[in-house]
């Protein structure tokens, strides 16, 4: 059903733009146009690089019946794609223990209810260009600037970085638009100045914490109500602040958006019930629920007045400045170097509230810090490799969970690094 939509799409909106880049733009009919010069594809198709390669990539696992599988390198590591279930359309990854991403899988069904969500709950429209300032293989940018562009002919203007004088530069061809964002990003904008009567008709902010400070300032001084976006790579958009004034409280996260309900199981975790839940993962995890609509989330919280309140965020995963990174592929990545015997990742808070985690190590006290750093440079990006480096000659401390090992090495109650 995705094919049928991205065809009624076409024919409403053929001859009207579709992709702003720099001073090029490109037309839904252009977008078919070079859809009709792709080879068939016979494999699950991976979406990467540039606005148009994703868009490309995905009309073309669309067109040929296979599904599509956004990733942010085409030589990063993949979960298993060889026998997916024939109604899998669409594979999100997400972090895995292993060093090895996790597949979500959705039907073209559930995809599709998670964009018409999207659109509908937060007012996206035609005549509102989005801002391709985060990543677009991403859930969150994939959701919500890719999905509304094929399926309801919302155009994208395309940012090359998301430094504070590019995206002014971007947002100026436009009367107006929508700029879905991360808290570090609104926090660097903020401080150069450039939100001072930007064309911003709807501010989102998703992936990490949004700080009341931030939301506070930017509204003083600019009257700009940062919108908070709450979702999850297995059920899509869950929740959407859609107050006009600064919220109260850091953990609210909005009312849920069209089609989504949340209660809370007994353990006071956010349970979501949605057409957009996935069908599941490729390798399910004891006590995990996901499926037939239903996906019980990591996260603790509690409902007021219909309103989602984070009380505390779970999983094993490491949040920096809104990029998810799985701790059991930062740990294959050092031993990887043999220059250490055992490790154990995991994050810590950080002081920057819109960086949210910094990554620890343990390792053990005979390691050489320094050139393992060194060693691990190739193979990880900066903000992979762990800040923070703690040291045992104890083994059992490297039986210790994650939760334990944060808990023993918090900046406030734990031990200083090395």
């Amino acid at each position: 059903m995705l094919l049928p939509r991205w065809h009624q799409t076409l024919t409403h909106f053929r001859d009207q733009p579709a992709i702003f880049h720099g001073e090029a733009v490109l037309t839904f009919a252009d977008l078919a146009a070079a859809l009709a010069t792709q080879p068939l594809a016979s494999a699950p198709v991976l979406a990467t690089g540039s606005a148009l390669e994703i868009v490309l990539a995905t009309l073309r696992g669309w067109r040929d019946g296979q599904p599509v599988v956004p990733v942010e390198r085409k030589d990063g590591a993949l979960p298993e794609l060889d026998s997916l279930p024939s109604q899998v359309a669409h594979v999100k990854l997400t972090p895995g223990n292993d060093g090895r991403p996790r597949g979500v899988w959705f039907t073209a069904e559930q995809l599709a209810a998670d964009a018409d969500a999207l659109v509908e709950g937060m007012g996206l429209a035609r005549h509102l260009p989005n801002l391709a300032t985060v990543s677009l293989t991403h859930s969150y940018g994939y959701s919500s600037i890719i999905l509304p562009l094929l399926l309801h002919g919302i155009p994208l203007q395309t940012v090359e970085v998301p430094f504070p004088a590019v995206v002014a530069a971007a947002w100026k061809a436009h009367p107006q638009v929508v700029l879905p964002a991360v808290p570090s990003m609104w926090r660097a904008w903020h401080r150069s100045g450039i939100l001072e009567q930007a064309p911003i008709a709807l501010a989102l902010s998703a992936g990490a914490p949004l700080a009341l400070e931030l939301e506070q300032s930017i509204w003083d001084r600019h009257q700009l109500k940062l919108r908070n976006f709450y979702g999850t790579s297995e059920a899509g958009g869950i929740s959407f602040d859609t107050s006009s004034q600064p919220r109260s409280h850091a953990g609210d996260l909005g009312t849920p958006l069209p089609g989504v309900q949340v209660t809370l199981s007994d353990d006071d975790r956010f349970h979501i019930t949605s057409p957009s839940v996935a069908i599941g993962y490729d390798h399910p995890r004891p006590g995990e629920k996901l499926g037939n609509g239903n996906f019980l989330t990591p996260d603790h919280g509690h409902l007021t007045s219909g309103r989602l309140i984070l009380d505390a965020r779970g999983g094993e995963h490491i949040n920096v400045a809104g990029r998810k990174l799985g701790p059991g592929r930062i740990e294959g990545a050092l031993q990887a170097t043999g220059l250490t015997s055992h490790v154990r990742v995991f994050g810590l808070p950080s002081s920057d509230p819109e960086r949210v985690e910094e990554v620890a190590a343990l390792v053990p006290s005979h390691t050489d810090v320094a050139a393992l750093r060194r060693a691990v440079s190739s193979a990880l990006a900066g903000w992979e490799i762990p800040r923070h480096w703690f040291t045992s000659d104890q083994p059992s401390d490297f039986s210790l969970t994650r939760a334990a090992l944060r808990a023993r090495h918090h900046p406030e109650t734990g031990s200083d690094p090395t």
